[in-house]
This record gives structure tokens, sequence and C-alpha cells, in this order.
């Protein structure tokens, strides 16, 4: 695995984040391919599929001080997949949560022996990744891992332009199985991504670092109990905020939102003592602070308030309600049926979710047989995601 990082780099996905992976990686002297799958390609990447320039700039705050910026001319920008992975070394997933699955059925058949994948954030993802190469019979001897978060705050201002707001001050990770983990870490932490980044957590299994995504516990109740004012301001441009401009973080953080965070987070800590599993700690303090505990891993110098620039959610179809409920809400209601546990905010947030954005988030959510768990005791839980071995 010493030799990953010799090899090019493969980066999947085309939003913000995995352009961002793709002109940072480059700009550092790496050799990337960017992939994106066809039917979004278009789309996401627009003329960087002819061009292959991605232009990197914002402030990118952060307590190193740390800044690279400029226009990176990536190597290869391709929507076949083989071409993309073929001969890499590390694979970059950087894709919300909800696209994992399509993305995985067209990588496994080309995964190679002494890759690496990892995955931001992971979301479980790992899980999903492993299970789903099992009923494959993909046996491929690579090195599995993800992420607590995203390393990056960035906006797309247009395809191949990127306004990169802050980098991410602290962040968990883990591989799967955990035996591994040594090596992921061993790898990744020397990649351009977190030269800006003060501190990297071993978390404690992949599903701890599951656990320690902070973006359910801020992003849903945040969404859902603001989607009055979010539907006026982006309907009327009124309330003072300019159509396009609302902000959960600038116009929807406030004392009754966060008690409803802070039970969210308590329940969700919960769960993981039931699993005898750790995960990130939150002061209840910390959740009242204007950026809440997302404030926590993006704290930046000077800021007055956390995240202020970055506008959303925009309608009921952003990924704070349609990717935040499906994925890490709901497998954090099943793994609570699973264990026992009561979950009263947990459950709500799906239900209320469901009505406001007219789907059953539960029957269409990720459900514990995709991660591959649902038939595990607790032991059998641990001692996979501890030594990869199952049943």
């Amino acid at each position: 695995m010493a030799k990953v990082l010799e090899k090019p780099v493969a980066v999947l996905g085309g939003g913000a984040c995995a352009q961002t992976f793709a002109a940072e990686f480059t700009l550092a002297g790496y050799k990337v391919r960017l992939y994106e799958l066809p039917e979004l390609a278009q789309g996401t990447l627009g003329e960087v599929l002819r061009t292959h320039e991605i232009e990197l700039g914002g402030a990118q705050a952060n307590f190193k001080w740390f800044r690279r910026a400029g226009i990176a001319k990536v190597d290869v920008v391709t929507t076949e997949i083989s071409e993309a992975l073929r001969g890499a070394g590390l694979v970059i997933v950087a894709i919300p949560a909800k696209g994992h699955k399509p993305f995985f059925e067209k990588m496994i058949p080309c995964l190679e022996d002494g890759q690496m994948i990892s995955i931001f954030p992971d979301n479980f993802g790992s899980l999903m990744l492993r299970n789903m190469m099992g009923e494959k019979g993909c046996n491929v001897d690579v090195i599995i891992g993800g992420w607590s978060s995203m390393p990056y705050g960035v906006r797309v201002i247009e395809p191949g332009k990127l306004d990169c707001i802050i980098r991410i001050r602290e962040l968990l990770g883990d591989a799967l199985p955990g035996k591994d983990g040594d090596k992921f870490f061993e790898t990744m932490k020397g990649i351009p991504a977190f030269d800006g980044t003060v501190e990297l957590k071993k978390g404690d299994t992949i599903i701890g670092v599951g656990f320690s995504n902070p973006n359910p516990a801020v992003h849903v109740p945040g969404s859902i109990l603001n989607v009055g004012a979010m539907e006026v301001s982006e309907m009327e441009g009124t309330l003072g905020i300019p159509k396009g401009k609302y902000s959960m973080y600038k116009h929807g953080m406030s004392p009754a939102v966060a008690r409803v965070q802070l039970a969210f987070y308590q329940e969700e800590r919960k769960i993981a003592n039931a699993m005898g599993i750790e995960m990130i700690e939150f002061r209840e303090d910390q959740f009242f602070w204007k950026g809440g505990i997302m404030g926590v891993e993006y704290w930046v110098p000077f800021a007055d308030v956390i995240i202020p620039p970055i506008a959303g959610p925009n309608s009921v179809e952003h990924r704070y309600f349609t990717e935040d409920i499906p994925v890490g809400t709901v497998i954090r209601y099943h793994l609570a049926q699973k264990f026992g546990v009561d979950v009263p905010t947990i459950e709500s947030m799906i239900q209320l979710g469901s009505v406001i954005c007219k789907r059953d988030f539960l029957k269409e959510g990720i459900t514990l047989k995709e991660l591959g768990i649902e038939d595990l005791t607790k032991e059998q839980i641990i001692r996979y995601v501890r030594e990869g071995i199952k049943g």
C-alpha cells in the first residue's frame, strides 16, 4: 500500500467537492482522473469535459493559514469508469450518499488489487460497498475506508470554477474492517486535501465514523423546522432574504432549533452506546453556537458566524432533505429499532420530512440489509467492522 500515491489518483464524482479534490491533487503534482456518471456529466462538469481545466479559488479559511489556488489541468476527465480506475492507486469517492449505489455498481467490476478507496463522507458507504462486492463475488484485495465529513466547505460558481470558502479543522476516519485502519491512515494523512486540516482522528469503527457525521443532526432539524421561512424567501424574496440567499446557518439557527438538534444527537449517542461503539462527543453548549456542532468541525479564524456565505437549502429537493433524511437519519432509526433504543426525535424528523417532501423516506431509505448487517447480532457486527469476519 506504500505505493498507492505513486500511481494516478481517481476522483469519482462531478460536484463541488469532487472537482476540488481533482483540482487540488493536480495542483499538488499528482496525475488525476476525474470520473462522472455519463447521465450527469454535462450538467455537473460542462466545459470541463472538453478543457479539463478547473479553477480553484476562495478564501479557504483555516487555522493553518493554508491556501492552494490556481487553474488545474486535470490529466483525464471521463465518463468511462474503466478509464478512471485502470492502474489507479487511490480512489476518492466524493459524491452524495444517495449516489453511492449507482457509482458502486460501476466501480466494482473495475477494481484492482492494491487499490485504496476513500469515501468522503462515508455515511455508511463502506458497509454498502463491501456488501455489494460480496453479493457480486468480487474478492479483489483493496482497502476501503471513509470519513465523517468532507474536507472542504466549497460551492461551484460554474462548472470548473470553485469558491472554496473554508477547510475543515478536524476529521474522523477509519477503514472497514478496522484492522486496515493503520494502513489507511498512514496513506491518507499526507494527501493534499488535508494540508489545511488541524487534526485527523481515528474513529471507533466505520460505524462510529458514520455516527460522527454531523449532517443529520444539524441539517435535518434545521431544515424541517425552518421550511416555511425557506420557501417564502425563495418564492417571494421577502423576510429580508433575497431569492437564492436563504441560509439555514444564518437565518435558521435559534435556541429552539438547537434544542431539537441536541435531542437528535442525544438519541444517536444512545444508539451508539447500545452497540458498544464510540462516536464523536460534543458539549451541550456547542449546539448553541451560531453554526451549531458543524461549527466545531469548521471552526475558522475570526468568523463571527460559521459558514455564513453558504446558502441553502433552497427547496425541499435539496440534499439536506433528500439525502440526510433517507440515508443518515433512516439508518440511525433502523439501528435504533434493531437495538431497542427509543428515538422519538429522530422518528419525528423522518415522518415530518416525508410529509414535507411528499415521499416515504422510511420506505425509500437505506436499509440494514443493504449494509450487510441486518441479520447480524451486536457481537457479530462488532467483529465484522473490526476484524472483517462475518457470521
